[in-house]
């Protein structure tokens, strides 16, 4: 990317986050004059060669001859790009930390913890909010319990040692009686309790050696059956929630609904959405802007832990132009005190 001298990166910096509260375009008067506010002096003309070189460099344009500028989507990639690289030095937004506390209510497990972090960001924010949950295969099991719905259908009930639990309904090639689920019940929370599902499946595949081995091939085609399921799970199907769509149609800067309808549409299907999330697991934040997720829209993904390297993440949807630093901070915000919420909650069950 082009190299800014530390004028440029500041005058830049300036009309950046100027535009961003406005959603104008701004001339040299308003930026030198913003520009004197931070405790330095330049004369608009000067101001005024900065902009234009600025402008050269790709980072600004101008809509008409005479009009002031506004930031391209290089400029608000070389700005967001900088504030990433400062990521844990922002300043923690106050207000929204005392938000953030009156969502936390008596919630018992850690879906419905993460459900409520999701609201907060969605409120806070007035974007869209997504949450991936972590993967199924991943957690170590806690418990299992079935729930016998008919003859041949069986709903999976999967505690996690993380206090996540997940509901999977599982088809089955043969009747099962309810004293049969029992002793499967029973006999899979004695042999799998602190394993995970990838464990466990590894183990199906060299095959169970049992003393009870009707019960074995019973509990075998059951987890075959769930795992399935579970796969459909982890592309997207039920692993992705989202708060707050009705907010991109109500923001006043949405100039093509086909394009807002393609990006609603995309986020619906999920699958996508959740493989190019699942690309972001190993940073702190990733921001896809304008173009690169959807034109005049961007994407803000932040990873969350709930322990023993488990992890799934929060996204934003919302304009290009929104006040980034601000949500970073919220993220960071919300990722750094989850995995302390979700301690106090396990430790008072």
């Amino acid at each position: 990317m082009t190299q800014l001298n530390e004028r440029e990166e500041q005058i830049l910096k300036i009309l950046i986050e100027r535009h961003i509260q406005t959603r104008e375009a701004l001339s040299s008067g308003a930026v030198a004059v913003i520009y004197m506010e931070t405790g330095h002096s330049l004369s608009s003309a000067t101001v005024r060669n900065v902009l234009h070189v600025l402008e050269e460099k790709g980072f600004l344009e101008k809509h008409h001859l005479s009009s002031g500028r506004v930031p391209t989507r290089q400029g608000f990639r070389f700005y967001v790009n900088q504030l990433v690289a400062q990521y844990y030095h922002l300043e923690m937004p106050v207000d929204a930390e005392d938000h953030l506390s009156g969502y936390i209510r008596d919630i018992s497990d850690t879906r419905s913890l993460l459900v409520q972090y999701l609201d907060f960001l969605k409120d806070e924010t007035g974007f869209m909010s997504l949450l991936v949950f972590p993967s199924l295969f991943n957690m170590r099991l806690s418990r299992v319990e079935f729930v016998r719905l008919s003859p041949r259908r069986v709903l999976m009930v999967v505690m996690t040692r993380s206090n996540l639990y997940r509901q999977i309904l599982v088809e089955l090639d043969r009747d099962v009686s309810y004293e049969e689920l029992i002793s499967v019940n029973r006999y899979l929370n004695q042999e799998f309790s602190g394993k995970t599902l990838f464990q466990i499946r590894q183990e199906l595949i060299r095959g169970m050696k049992r003393r009870v081995e009707q019960i074995d091939r019973l509990a075998r085609q059951i987890l075959s059956s769930s795992f399935r399921e579970i796969e459909k799970m982890d592309a997207g199907e039920d692993e992705l929630l989202v708060r707050g769509m009705s907010n991109l149609v109500s923001q006043e800067d949405v100039r093509n609904i086909h394009q807002l309808q393609g990006l609603v549409l995309n986020v619906e299907e999920k699958h996508g959405i959740v493989e190019l999330i699942n690309t972001c697991m190993d940073r702190d934040v990733t921001v896809f802007l304008g173009g690169e997720i959807a034109e005049n829209y961007s994407m803000i993904i932040s990873p969350y832990g709930i322990g023993n390297g488990i992890k799934g993440a929060f996204g934003l949807l919302g304009p290009v132009c929104m006040d980034y630093r601000r949500i970073f901070s919220t993220m960071r915000l919300m990722t750094g005190t989850l995995m302390s919420a979700i301690m106090q909650k396990n430790m008072s069950n």
